[in-house]
């Protein structure tokens, strides 16, 4: 059965913005029931020629200049903001006092602070809303998190992560990415929000950090003054006891893309790699380490595309996460519980703290607390 279409429109035809037309283009052919179906209604970017592009490519019904057009169109349910992180606020609270369902692109906000106020403009509007943190929907991690949760690790002691990058150009510019007024934190928001998230979602909440960052990049023409920072280390103390450590770079020459996460517990170790999304490793005292290709029939999102029998079943790749997210999107607007799946704005909001308190401690080199607000209190 085919549920309601439901009608969207994006700011951003960037990469993300490609990523998203791409997943909720096509997930209304995947197996999973009920069907969900959207609508590409209007897509909006000041460069016309690549929304132009997208257009062509993803069937998008119309492109627009204006983000207020994005927005303002009556058929449209659902508002994606794929955009840069300083057009994250203006229009995503716009969307919202139209009523409009939001998912936004990590990080929230720039810092905690205009985070707070898109998830307060989501929760008064009393619409549905996502943060794009999509490892949550990467197979092999959402199976770590139900072995955490059965005890088959034991007691929760150790989380440890990096996420390693060479992001720079070869002709030594510097984007948007790299400028603290526009992005907000650098290897801290871009890449060490993720794994950030992935702590809170495997292990537990973060309540206070100590830190270390390091900036080399320059604007060789001079004109961005506000570099922020390319490497980040931190060691964090959860709420429930367990102890963290984060790290991203993203000038870490040598390294395309490296992701890798850990949780030592009382009976045993998990470890998940980006570059083998589908597998895990399990290693128990005096037994070693065991493989666990996470393809199986009772395995997360395993027949999602295709049933799983007689023809097997094949690793999951990084865009299919994309298509999990997005159904699981459109799912929440029809109704569905879906939570705790998906990251909500109060979880990219938390996140957007600790970032924060990750940047004070590697200024001034002191433990920082994390302290969070509801949505109710003011920024």
């Amino acid at each position: 059965m085919v549920k309601k279409m439901i009608g969207i429109s994006m700011l951003g035809a960037g990469f993300m913005g490609e990523m998203h037309s791409l997943s909720y283009g096509t997930v209304h052919r995947a197996k999973t029931k009920p069907q969900r179906k959207a609508r590409l209604i209007t897509l909006a970017d000041t460069n016309t020629g690549l929304a132009e592009e997208l257009r062509r490519r993803y069937d998008w019904e119309e492109v627009a200049e204006d983000w207020n057009a994005a927005i303002e169109h009556p058929d449209v349910q659902l508002f994606i903001n794929a955009g840069p992180n300083d057009i994250h606020a203006a229009p995503t609270i716009a969307a919202a006092k139209r009523g409009k369902h939001l998912f936004s692109e990590k990080p929230l906000g720039r810092n905690a602070n205009e985070a707070h106020q898109i998830w307060a403009a989501a929760e008064e509007a009393g619409v549905v809303h996502m943060c794009a943190f999509v490892h949550r929907f990467v197979p092999a991690l959402q199976l770590m998190r139900q072995m955490i949760a059965s005890g088959e690790v034991g007691t929760v002691r150790h989380f440890r992560s990096n996420f390693l990058m060479d992001m720079q150009h070869s002709d030594q510019s510097i984007s948007w990415r790299y400028s603290t007024g526009r992005a907000g934190g650098g290897a801290t928001g871009d890449l060490g929000s993720h794994h950030i998230d992935q702590a809170r979602f495997l292990v537990g909440e973060v309540r206070r950090v100590q830190a270390i960052t390091r900036t080399w990049s320059k604007d060789k023409n001079g004109l961005l003054q506000d570099v922020n920072d390319d490497w980040f280390l931190a060691g964090a103390e959860l709420e429930n006891g367990a102890t963290a450590s984060f790290e991203a770079s993203r000038v870490a020459e040598g390294h395309q893309l490296t992701g890798r996460i850990e949780v030592d517990g009382t009976r045993g170790t998990l470890r998940w790699e980006m570059e083998r999304l589908s597998e895990l490793y399990l290693s128990e005292p005096g037994k070693g380490p065991r493989r666990i290709m996470v393809v199986s029939p009772e395995h997360p999102y395993s027949d999602f595309w295709l049933p799983v029998g007689i023809q097997g079943s094949f690793a999951i790749g990084w865009r299919d996460c994309f298509s999990h997210q997005a159904y699981h999107m459109l799912a929440a607007i029809d109704g569905a519980q879906c939570a705790p799946l998906g990251a909500t704005f109060e979880d990219g909001y938390r996140v957007a703290e600790i970032v924060d308190a990750i940047i004070r401690s590697g200024e001034n080199g002191r433990n920082e607390d994390v302290l969070f607000r509801s949505a109710e209190e003011p920024g």
